[in-house]
C-alpha cells in the first residue's frame, strides 16, 4: 500500500478513536468531574496518538533520499528537513508547555496555595501536551529506527574516538581531567567533528533520552492508575521519579539554549529554525561531516539548474 494511504488510515483511525473517546467524556455517562473525565481522555486516546506518531514515522523513513542537498542561492547545506524542523518545533512547544503547567501543579501543592488560574485548565494543557510530546518522539524514533539513523549516537568501535574528540571540545580543566582519568593521549590531533559534535553525541543526546523517556513512561503511568489499580507506595516513587525527570528536562533545556545560543554557534540555532547551514561554517567547524558531503555530492553526476530539471537533491539532512 502507498505510504501516504498509510498514513491517511492512520489519521482518520486516530480522529475516530479520538472522536469515540471524546463522545464518551461528553456524554456524562460517568459521575466524572473534569480532572478524571480529562484524565480518562488523555488515557484512552494513547493509543492512537502513538499509532499516529509511528505512521508518520514510516511515511517520512519511506520517502526518504539520500544524497546531498544544497541551497542554489548560497551553497547552504541542508542540515534538517523541513518536517525535522518542524517535528523539533512541536516537540519543544510541547516541552516547555510541560515544565510550565507541571511546575504551577507541583508549587501548588507545595505552597498549598490558591493561584488566579483554573487548575483543571492546567491539567488539561498538561494532557493535550504530554500528548503531543508522546506523538512526536513516537515519529522520531519509528523513522530513526527503520532507516537506521546513527548520526547522533557513538560509533560502534569508535568510542576511544569519541571520547579524545569530547576531551578537545571540552578544554581545560574538564577536558585535560577526562583524558588523565582514562588514560587518553591529548597530544594526538583532535578527530574531525561530524555533523554532530562530540558532545552532543556522548551528553547532550543520551542525557535527553533518559530525561525523556522517564518523563514519558511515569507519565504515562500515573495517567493510567485510575484505569488500572498501581500501589501506593509505587506511586508514590513514580511520582517522584516524574517530577525529578522533569527538574532534569528544565535543566538540559537550559544547557541546550546555552550551548545553541554561544556567537560561534548561531548558526546551529538558526539550521533548527530553517534547516539550512552555511557551508563555510560546515567547512569550518564539521570538517569530518563535510568531507563526506563532499564524497557524497562527487558521486552525484552534476546536473545544471533549469526550471524542468532542478538540482539533484536526495538527503534532507539529519532527521
Amino acid at each position: 500500500m502507498n505510504r501516504t494511504i498509510w498514513l491517511a488510515v492512520a489519521v482518520v483511525v486516530f480522529v475516530a478513536g479520538l472522536g469515540a473517546s471524546f463522545a464518551e467524556w461528553a456524554a456524562g455517562n460517568q459521575p466524572w468531574g473534569q480532572l478524571l473525565g480529562d484524565n480518562f481522555l488523555f488515557a484512552r486516546s494513547l493509543p492512537f496518538t502513538i499509532g499516529l506518531g509511528i505512521a508518520l514515522g514510516y511515511w517520512r523513513a519511506s520517502g526518504w533520499r539520500l544524497g546531498v542537498e544544497r541551497r542554489a542561492s548560497d551553497n547552504a547545506i541542508r542540515r534538517f528537513a523541513p518536517g525535522t524542523v518542524t517535528l523539533h518545533a512541536l516537540a519543544g512547544l510541547a516541552l516547555v508547555t510541560l515544565m510550565a503547567t507541571g511546575g504551577w501543579q507541583y508549587l501548588k501543592g507545595l505552597l498549598a496555595a490558591e493561584t488566579p488560574i483554573d487548575m483543571g485548565t492546567v491539567y488539561r494543557i498538561h494532557y493535550i501536551a504530554a500528548s503531543l510530546l508522546i506523538f512526536t518522539t513516537a515519529a522520531f524514533v519509528t523513522d530513526w529506527r527503520l532507516r537506521g539513523e546513527r548520526s547522533l549516537t557513538v560509533p560502534k568501535g569508535q568510542g576511544i574516538r569519541t571520547l579524545r574528540g569530547l576531551a578537545h571540545e571540552l578544554g581545560k580543566p574538564l577536558g585535560s581531567t577526562l583524558g588523565y582519568l582514562l588514560g587518553l593521549d591529548l597530544r594526538r590531533a583532535a578527530p574531525p567533528t561530524e555533523q554532530f559534535t562530540y558532545y552532543e553525541r556522548t551528553i547532550s543526546f543520551p542525557i535527553w533520552v533518559l530525561a525523556l523517556s522517564l518523563i514519558i513512561v511515569t507519565g504515562v503511568i500515573k495517567a493510567m492508575r485510575y484505569v488500572y489499580p498501581i500501589p501506593g507506595e509505587a506511586l508514590y516513587w513514580i511520582s517522584a521519579i516524574h517530577v525529578g525527570s522533569g527538574v532534569l528536562l528544565g535543566l538540559k533545556l537550559l544547557d541546550h539554549l546555552r550551548y545553541a545560543l554561544a556567537p560561534s554557534r548561531w548558526p546551529l540555532m538558526v539550521s533548527m529554525a530553517t534547516g539550512w547551514i552555511p557551508e563555510r561554517y560546515v567547512q569550518r567547524f564539521h570538517p569530518g561531516w563535510y568531507a563526506r558531503l563532499s564524497e557524497s555530492a562527487a558521486a552525484v553526476p552534476t546536473v545544471p539548474a533549469t526550471p524542468s530539471q532542478p538540482i539533484p537533491r536526495a538527503s534532507r539532512g539529519t532527521p
